[in-house]
């Protein structure tokens, strides 16, 4: 397999105060925190935001208050529980070809990643946790979360709309910068709708031949949600048993809140626990959570 692109985030402008950087109850350092972002690439002129915001309705109804643009502010909001997601049409492409270099490795394309370049605008999904509006008409800070159940729940959030936002004509593929990861708009739908922790959606997971008789696989993008990205190297076995593998263990790391330590033995259902420790990918240059057989 080749090396991988490396996860980037969009920009995109918080409404509230910037993050804390240090846990305000454990002093951790929190400087792994970013915004989460989706992008949805369409092959057409950026939709107005009423039509963006009269699909949602029609989406969430009863479901999720919409908050539609206007000529003067065309975000669009969507307060999904605690959350609030905003979307933001902008008509021009991703820049620098991000989004297609993003799909890179991805098996899910099947070869039909080249759509991606055809993309000619772009809706931005951002999500934030905000406190009550004070008397200067100003959010103040939310009710304190852990920082990694608060990012998951802002990601799953941006997932939920984005996974919406497909429905609008001409939507080819949806980009997650920070998980350097481009997938096509149906399976990124398909994949929110029918998981509550739809892995290959918030993370990026390649898989693929290293050598002959061998396959490897490894993630991109758990950095933002506090952890080390994972892989493993040289295994007998097909790469999509190991895709699998990965995404489960991905999944279970998330939704438990559990964080892998190096020198940790996973039990995978395997004859042999699988060991953890800190390496160079070869993929990435980054430093990730190696596993192997122990």
């Amino acid at each position: 397999m080749s090396e991988s692109p490396q996860p980037d985030q969009p920009a995109a402008e918080q409404p509230s105060a910037e993050q804390p950087t240090v846990d305000p109850r454990t002093g951790e350092d929190l400087s792994w925190k970013s915004t989460p972002v989706a992008i949805v690439l369409l092959d057409r002129p950026a939709p107005g935001h009423a039509e963006v915001g009269d699909l949602l309705a029609e989406i969430f109804e009863g479901s999720y208050e919409v908050d539609p643009g206007t000529d003067d502010d065309p975000a669009t909001g969507v307060s999904v529980e605690d959350v609030t997601v905003v979307t933001t049409p902008l008509d021009l492409p991703v820049a620098d070809g991000e989004a297609s270099r993003y799909t890179e490795n991805l098996a899910i394309w099947n070869g039909g990643q080249s759509v991606v370049d055809t993309h000619r605008s772009q809706v931005v999904v951002a999500a934030f946790r905000l406190g009550p509006t004070g008397d200067d008409g100003e959010p103040g800070e939310p009710e304190y979360l852990d920082p990694r159940l608060e990012t998951l729940r802002c990601e799953l959030a941006v997932a939920t709309v984005t996974a919406a936002l497909t429905a609008l004509p001409g939507a080819i593929a949806v980009s997650v910068g920070g998980a350097a990861t481009t997938l096509p708009a149906g399976p990124y739908r398909d994949l929110v709708a029918g998981n509550p922790l739809p892995v290959p959606a918030l993370v990026g997971v390649r898989s693929g031949m290293q050598s002959e008789t061998t396959s490897c696989v490894y993630t991109s993008g758990l950095g933002r949600f506090g952890r080390l990205d994972m892989e493993r190297l040289d295994v007998a076995g097909p790469p999509g048993a190991l895709y699998g593998q990965m995404c489960d263990l991905v999944a279970y790391s998330l939704g438990s809140g559990t964080v892998f330590q190096p020198g940790q033995a996973l039990e995978v259902g395997g004859p042999q626990p699988l060991l953890t420790s800190v390496e160079t990918s070869p993929f990435t240059g980054q430093q990730v959570l190696r596993l192997t057989p122990g």
